[in-house]
């Protein structure tokens, strides 16, 4: 493969997919499957087993460099539905050329605080929103590589739903 990604170019926020919130710094969440761990007969000590589809809790943290009107806003104890989008730089080692890749991440997430920062003479203030989040949807080139819908038991990867036959064992 010929394509190198190399960074982040630019990217904003927004809410409900059309009201442009700023730019602020954004950890993006964690993954992560829960996991028991299996020992017993047949097996060679323990192994941590996950669970296809079942994940821990996933946050989001955006910090803004002031305090802004979209930070205060996003504290109201509702579901806020999060556009992230961004532009991706990436080399052509072939062709020795540069080309940009869209990048999208859609969370609906709750509030879960919301620290104002720092006062201090000529410096960033560093206010940051966290948030709880029960969907999440990550878009790379225009292609949908994750979804992740806990309420509605859906876990794909890559257009595979690892939930579908436990969605519908379960009759739903």
């Amino acid at each position: 493969m010929t394509k190198r990604s190399e960074r982040v170019i630019d990217y904003s926020v927004y809410l409900n997919a059309t009201d442009y919130l700023g730019t602020a710094t954004a950890t993006l969440p964690e993954i992560t499957y829960l996991v028991d761990t299996v020992k017993g007969g047949g097996i060679a000590g323990e192994m941590a087993a996950p669970s296809p589809g079942h994940t821990g809790a996933m946050s989001l943290a955006l910090k803004w460099r002031t305090i802004e009107k979209a930070a205060a806003a996003l504290l109201a104890p509702k579901v806020h539905t999060l556009d992230l989008r961004a532009s991706i730089q990436t080399f052509d080692t072939a062709t020795s050329e540069y080309r940009e890749v869209p990048f999208k991440v859609t969370v609906r997430a709750r509030p879960l605080g919301l620290t104002l920062g720092n006062l201090d003479t000529a410096a960033v203030m560093d206010t940051t929103n966290n948030f709880s989040v029960n969907y999440l949807k990550v878009s790379l080139d225009g292609i949908e590589v994750l979804e992740i819908d806990k309420y509605n038991y859906i876990h794909k990867v890559n257009d595979v739903d690892y939930l579908a036959t436990t969605k519908a064992n379960l009759g739903l």
